[in-house]
C-alpha cells in the first residue's frame, strides 16, 4: 500500500472510531435522561384517590377542585403531641419557600370528631396558613382513615385501648392530573429540599 493510501485508510478508520464513540456516549446520555438523571424525571406512582370533604371554612372540597394544581398531601390531627408540630412547621416552611400560587398544601385530619372546621380554622391561623394555598380537610372518621391508608397509602391508625392515634410523618407530592409523583420524609432536611424542588419542577410543566 502506498503512503498516501495508508494515510487515507488511517484517517477513515480514526473517523469511524470517533463517530462510534460519539454515538455510544450519546446513547448513554439518552438512557441517563430516560432513567431520570439530568432531567430529574418523577415517576408516576399511583392515582390520588377521589374525595369530597369539608375545609376549615366549612366549604366543600373535592379531588376535582385540586385537579390542575400541584399539591402536597399530609395526614395529621390538631391535638397531635408527636410528629404533627414538626410536620406543620415543615409545611409552613414549604409555603414560604415555594411561592407559586398553584402549588397547594392539603392536610387531611384523621381526628374528625375533634377537628371541626372551626378547630381547623384556628389551627390554620396559628400556622399562618395562606388559605388560598393551604387547606385543612375533615370528614367522617372511617372515611378519613380509609382515604389516608387505602387511598394515599399513608400509614395511620385510630386510637385504641389507651393507644393514641398514630400516623406517618411522610408526605406525598401530587401533579396536575392528580397522580402521586413523590414520597418524602418530613424529618429529613434533604428530602424537604427535594420536595420544594420537585414541586416547582412539576408546576413548570
Amino acid at each position: 500500500m502506498k503512503p498516501n493510501q495508508k494515510k487515507l485508510t488511517w484517517i477513515v478508520l480514526w473517523g469511524m472510531t470517533v463517530l462510534g464513540m460519539i454515538a455510544l456516549v450519546g446513547t448513554g446520555v439518552l438512557a441517563h435522561r430516560q432513567l431520570g438523571g439530568d432531567s430529574q424525571t418523577l415517576d408516576i406512582l399511583w392515582d390520588a384517590p377521589s374525595f369530597s370533604l369539608t375545609d376549615q371554612n366549612g366549604k366543600k372540597v373535592t379531588d376535582a377542585d385540586l385537579r390542575g394544581n400541584v399539591w402536597v398531601a399530609t395526614v395529621f390531627f390538631s391535638q397531635c403531641p408527636g410528629v404533627c408540630p414538626m410536620m406543620s412547621a415543615r409545611m409552613a416552611q414549604l409555603q414560604k419557600s415555594v411561592k407559586l400560587p398553584d402549588v397547594k398544601i392539603v392536610e387531611f385530619s384523621i381526628d374528625p370528631e375533634h377537628d371541626t372546621p372551626a378547630i381547623l380554622k384556628e389551627y390554620a391561623s396559628k400556622l399562618g396558613a395562606d388559605e388560598s394555598r393551604w387547606m385543612f380537610l375533615t370528614g367522617e372518621k372511617q372515611g378519613m382513615f380509609d382515604l389516608a391508608v387505602n387511598g394515599f397509602k399513608l400509614q395511620a391508625a385510630p386510637a385504641s385501648e389507651g393507644q393514641p392515634i398514630i400516623h406517618t410523618q411522610k408526605v406525598l407530592l401530587i401533579d396536575r392530573m392528580n397522580r402521586v409523583r413523590g414520597y418524602y420524609d418530613t424529618n429529613d432536611d434533604d428530602a424537604m429540599k427535594k420536595l420544594a424542588t420537585d414541586a416547582q419542577q412539576l408546576a413548570r410543566q
